[in-house]
């Protein structure tokens, strides 16, 4: 190789080094504004935390017509288009990298969701949410997928499957699936009493959080994923446990909100 072809290609590596560093700050930049956002919402603008049973309606006297952009809803049963973002990106990052055990947990995880949002959950046509969750999720699965796959064009995950992160990524999907089809059974808006239902108000949330700690031992970076789904789910299983204490006085509402024993 030529001097010049070396120089060329030290330029192409510095070009494409400094462009993931500009992407990686673009996403956490991303990250730290939709803390700061969910910060604002929990004590400014809780309608923005609000979907399913603890979403306000929007049409009432309180509504200021200057605001009603704040209160503007969509389809809860859009849920369903995260999984198809994240299934179709994971995919990609499967055919890429085949051989990361990663990248087949994050497929897996994204067809299971998906399969559970079409097939076991069930949404009625009134079921809604705020538009920034839509907007939320879209941008989250999407930022999930794109860090999988920087890491890896980076050469920075683990590249062998760890059994005890293998383990509760597992059990808590089987809880997760689990704690699904128990709250499909439930007549419209009732109390679950099975399971980690027993214990915590929103278990399925709880299996959300364990999914993402296992993944973050392939590669720290995942820790984002990690912090915003638990700050973020922690915050809906608090407006639910809140929903529960008015909606069932008489009820024994769990202690907890989301971790066992914790919160």
């Amino acid at each position: 190789m030529t001097t010049s072809g070396v120089a060329s290609g030290g330029s192409i590596a510095m070009q494409d080094a400094i462009a993931v560093n500009y992407l990686v700050l673009s996403y956490r930049i991303t990250f730290v504004i939709g803390l700061g956002c969910v910060a604002v919402a929990k004590f400014l603008l809780p309608e923005f935390l609000q979907y399913g049973k603890t979403l306000l309606p929007s049409d009432g006297p309180h509504i200021k017509s200057r605001l009603r952009v704040i209160y503007c809803t969509v389809p809860k049963v859009w849920f369903a288009h995260f999984y198809y973002l994240s299934t179709t990106l994971s995919l990609v990052n499967v055919y890429l990298y085949y051989k990361s055990p990663i990248v087949w947990l994050v497929a897996f995880h994204s067809i299971r969701r998906l399969y559970e949002t079409k097939v076991i959950c069930k949404y009625s046509s009134s079921s809604r949410m705020n538009w920034s969750h839509y907007v939320v999720g879209i941008w989250f699965y999407t930022v999930l997928n794109i860090i999988i796959g920087l890491k890896h064009y980076e050469r920075k995950v683990v590249y062998s499957l760890k059994p005890f992160s293998f383990l509760i990524f597992s059990l808590a999907s089987w809880d997760q699936h689990n704690n699904h089809r128990t709250l499909s059974k439930l007549v419209k808006y009732s109390l679950p009493t099975e399971g980690l239902f027993r214990w915590v108000c929103c278990p399925h949330y709880f299996d959300e959080v364990l999914i993402y700690a296992s993944l973050a031992t392939y590669n720290l970076e995942f820790c984002w994923l990690l912090l915003w789904a638990f700050v973020n789910l922690s915050v809906s299983a608090l407006e639910n446990k809140k929903y529960y204490l008015v909606r069932f006085p008489k009820a024994q509402v769990p202690q907890y909100a989301i971790v066992p024993f914790i919160l």
